[in-house]
């Protein structure tokens, strides 16, 4: 079996054939699948989808940076509704990026400090993003990594959370390890300009490796230009088995082992 991590199938890509999308991932081998609701307008999306695909597909709830200056003043109280239903596995996805123009540093931590400490309220680990800006000081993995030296959660389970769609250098890497996060694994592992990013996944081993697709967006090389989904994730694990010399069913068993190690049974 495999686990996608980390995806967006309540986006309007999908609108028009969800249904079929979402059992065309499964009939790929593909057992479970985590769904990103990271805004309130998707938060009931989200347990509505739970809900269609129940002991198949779970949500993580947050509010990524991406809406620091839209979100509700009541954000934390709706937010602990939707991170105390049964359908709920993680927080997220939330943390900094630096890319797109949508607020300061000090209102991007703060936004992420004030859903940190849900985590230990509800024993969930937490989904982090962090993209880069344009120039070198813009560095959205070290602000990230440094503001999680004060985060209390320790769970009993081995990760504490995720860096999803890791695109850090192996000093963000191996700071994230340390700290208990595990290596979100997509597409853009098989893209032809990032082999550092397989070099990082090589030193940092199966052991602390998740696979995820973060669709619609970022789909293998073979399909770049196209829309992403669930069913990619036998292809990325099978260029992750390239890369690492292991089988491809050795790639499956560990990193569904640690997708449980991260998120827990569900």
């Amino acid at each position: 079996m495999l686990i996608e991590t980390h995806s967006h199938l309540n986006d309007k890509a999908f609108d028009a054939d969800r249904a079929a999308v979402t059992d065309r991932a499964f009939a790929s081998g593909v057992g479970k699948i985590v769904e990103i609701a990271c805004q309130p307008s998707e938060w009931a999306q989200g347990e509505a989808f739970c809900a269609a695909y129940p002991g198949k597909v779970s949500c993580a709830f947050g509010a990524h940076p991406e809406y620091t200056k839209t979100l509700p003043p009541d954000l934390l109280a709706q937010l602990e509704l939707y991170l105390a239903k049964p359908c709920a596995v993680a927080l997220g996805e939330v943390g900094i990026d630096y890319w797109w123009d949508i607020g300061p540093k000090e209102a991007q931590l703060a936004l992420l400090n004030l859903q940190l400490p849900l985590c230990a309220k509800f024993n969930k680990p937490a989904v982090f993003h962090a993209r880069n800006g344009k120039t070198p000081e813009q560095n959205a993995y070290a602000d990230l990594l440094e503001a999680l030296k004060g985060w209390s959660y320790k769970p009993a389970r081995r990760f504490r959370g995720v860096l999803h769609c890791f695109s850090g250098n192996w000093d963000d890497a191996r700071a994230g390890l340390d700290l208990g996060l595990a290596l979100g694994v997509n597409g853009t592992f098989t893209y032809k300009k990032n082999g550092y990013l397989r070099d990082i996944a090589l030193k940092a081993g199966i052991d602390n490796l998740v696979l995820e697709t973060d669709c619609p967006y970022l789909p293998p090389e073979g399909s770049r230009g196209q829309r992403n989904d669930p069913s990619f994730i036998p292809e990325i694990a099978a260029m992750v088995a390239g890369h690492l010399g292991l089988s491809n069913g050795g790639v499956a068993d560990k990193t569904t082992a640690n997708a449980f190690d991260l998120f827990g049974e569900f």
